[in-house]
């Protein structure tokens, strides 16, 4: 891929960094609920692990029943801000309730429908990345979304570790939604809509026919085997980056058994490096290209987490997430999404980054394995299901990346 200096319009830059920002903001959620604290929270709460593998398993098969199908109604209605705004406003809210209810199964339906909508609200986001960027910066201009989203995770966790020292950890989670709503209004206000050739009013009569429409993408595939194996790919290599960030502060405190307080130390490092890694990574995706940059990404990420789970030492434990892990977790979302628009049909962007998401909430299986593994065998056995995952998405994008790739 050819790597021009065409400069950014004043007002074109002003949308890049408001939908920037709204990745600040969303990994904000991720950081919060997804990683440092509700896992933590509803571990101890209901002694077992496999509650948490049970309640993420379940938030992303709802939200990936749904996704291809709201991806292609919004190629239809020109209503893709829209869609954001109304799904994150979604998530934010029933964020709030983590708060207010102390009762197990009240905790994972809020839970539940909480990332229901967050994964939701990414479909949008992800699809708007065409209005801020040209095709030939869209490489940089996602790579700016997944490094300011780190980002944030490292403003947000000193303010949820004091609030967790002063209030008690269950408010841990309304810090969370008033952060993730304050960071989303930019793009809300803006970033312009995605304009579609013949847009069309939104009716259950469009709900339907888009249902329908998925499942023509989906027999489709096989006359696209790049985008066939980059899915299938993606599905494996998400499902242990997935899995590993949701069970990253468990297994930490666990096997290594520091002090709460080191935990988030460790965590903030984390974002810290994967802020720069991302600014790399798209800088390799306009350079080098996003097949190639995804493909090194997926093998980092095979690679880090063996390691991971051979070393006794923490010291070699951080390195590792600090380098390989943090360039992997970063380059995993910065070439992906810039890999799927080289690879999706214009008109069908929406719908493709539906079952892009579809790909991505179904890849759960590595989290409920690795919970029931944990459980009978320990942590360290459990991580190797991880390798595994992440060796057979190594594959699968590496042969994606030898197909010539079509121009749109």
């Amino acid at each position: 891929m050819r790597f021009t200096n065409r400069p950014y319009s004043k007002d074109l830059m002003h949308s890049l960094w408001a939908w920037a920002l709204y990745d600040f903001a969303n990994t904000i959620f991720s950081a919060i609920v997804l990683t440092a604290y509700f896992p933590l929270y509803l571990t101890e709460l209901a002694g077992a692990n496999w509650y948490l593998g049970a309640a993420t398993t379940g938030a992303m098969l709802l939200a990936g029943i749904f996704t291809p199908v709201m991806g292609a109604f919004s190629d239809q209605t020109g209503k893709t801000k829209a869609c954001l705004i109304h799904t994150t406003l979604a998530s934010i809210a029933c964020l709030y309730y983590l708060s207010v209810f102390k009762t197990v199964p009240f905790l994972i339906g809020a839970f539940i429908f909480s990332c229901f909508f967050y994964h939701l609200a990414l479909v949008f986001y992800n699809s708007l990345l065409v209005v801020v960027a040209p095709p030939e910066k869209q490489g940089f201009a996602s790579g700016l979304g997944t490094g300011l989203g780190y980002l944030g995770v490292v403003f947000a966790l000193p303010i949820a570790h004091w609030t967790e020292q002063h209030f008690g950890r269950s408010r841990v989670f309304i810090a969370a939604a008033i952060l993730f709503l304050l960071f989303s209004l930019p793009a809300f206000f803006f970033v312009g809509e995605r304009k579609v050739a013949a847009p069309v009013s939104p009716s259950w009569h469009l709900w339907l026919a888009e249902w329908k429409k998925i499942f023509t993408l989906i027999k489709k595939l096989p006359q696209q085997p790049a985008l066939l194996l980059f899915l299938g790919g993606n599905f494996f290599a998400v499902d242990a980056l997935n899995s590993a960030i949701c069970w990253l502060m468990v297994y930490t405190r666990e096997v290594f058994h520091p002090q709460q307080g080191a935990l988030i130390s460790f965590l903030t490092a984390l974002n810290a490096s994967a802020f720069f890694m991302g600014i790399l990574a798209g800088i390799l995706t306009d350079r080098w290209g996003a097949a190639r940059t995804l493909t090194l990404s997926s093998a980092l990420l095979a690679v880090t987490l063996a390691i991971l789970a051979i070393t006794p030492s923490f010291p070699v434990f951080l390195a590792a997430n600090l380098t390989g892990g943090a360039f992997a977790i970063a380059g995993i979302w910065t070439a992906g999404r810039k890999r799927l628009v080289d690879l999706a049909p214009p008109e069908d962007l929406g719908g493709t980054f539906g079952l892009y998401g579809l790909v991505t909430k179904v890849s759960v299986v590595g989290s409920l394995l690795f919970s029931i593994i944990a459980d009978l065998a320990g942590f360290r056995q459990a991580l190797w299901i991880l390798v595994f995952s992440a060796g057979l998405g190594c594959f699968f994008l590496t042969a994606s990346a030898l197909i010539p790739e079509q121009t749109n």
